[in-house]
C-alpha cells in the first residue's frame, strides 16, 4: 500500500512538473568547465562523508575561481544542524504531499541562470530533479535516468555511487566540451 501511494504521489509530482515546464523558456547552450563561471549543484546528503564531499568539490571550483551555489536535500534531520550556510538546505518540510518544492529559497535557485547545473544525484531524488527540470541554467548535466533525458542537455551513465566518484566521471566529459 505504501509503494502504491508513493507512486501516485511522484506521479502527481510529474504531471505537476509537465504543467510548470509548458511555462518556461530558456536558452540552453553547451559550455565547458573551463568557460563557465557560475555554477549551481544541486545533490541529495544523507550523512557526513556526503557533506565532507560536496563540500570538497565546491571547494574545488572555487579555486579555478568559479561562483558556485550549491542547494542539497536531506531526509536525516540530525544531520540538518551541520549544514554550512554556504550549502542552502531542503527537507521533507519543503516538499508538498508529491514531493513538489515550495519554498521560495527554491523559487530563487531555480531562477538563476548558471552557466552549468550540475546534478550530482545518482539516485533519484525527485525534488531535485523537479529544481533541475525548471531550472533556467545554459547548460544542465546529471546522471542518466532515462525517464528524465527531457530536462538535461548532458547525461551520463554512470556505476558511481559517490559524489566525489561521479564528480570526476563529470569533469573529464565537460574538459572535453570545447
Amino acid at each position: 500500500m505504501r509503494a502504491l501511494l508513493s507512486k501516485y504521489r511522484i506521479k502527481s509530482g510529474f504531471h505537476k512538473l509537465k504543467q510548470e515546464i509548458k511555462k518556461i523558456s530558456r536558452k540552453n547552450k553547451s559550455i565547458s568547465l573551463k568557460a563557465a563561471q557560475y555554477i549551481g549543484i544541486v545533490v541529495t546528503v544523507e550523512n557526513q562523508k556526503q557533506l565532507d564531499e560536496i563540500e570538497k568539490v565546491a571547494l574545488e571550483f572555487q579555486k579555478q575561481n568559479k561562483k558556485v551555489r550549491l542547494l542539497a536535500f536531506t531526509s536525516n534531520i540530525n544531520l540538518k544542524t551541520l549544514f554550512p550556510s554556504n550549502i542552502e538546505l531542503i527537507t521533507k518540510e519543503d516538499i508538498n504531499w508529491n514531493f513538489v518544492p515550495k519554498r521560495e529559497k527554491i523559487i530563487n535557485f531555480v531562477n538563476n541562470e548558471f552557466d552549468i547545473l550540475i546534478n550530482l544525484c545518482t539516485e533519484i531524488c525527485f525534488p531535485l530533479v523537479y529544481i533541475t527540470a525548471l531550472s533556467k541554467s545554459f547548460f544542465k548535466v546529471g546522471a542518466y535516468h532515462k525517464k528524465h533525458s527531457a530536462f538535461y542537455d548532458f547525461m551520463l551513465a554512470t556505476q558511481q555511487q559517490s559524489i566525489s566518484g561521479f564528480n570526476t566521471e563529470l569533469k573529464y566529459y565537460l574538459d572535453k566540451i570545447k
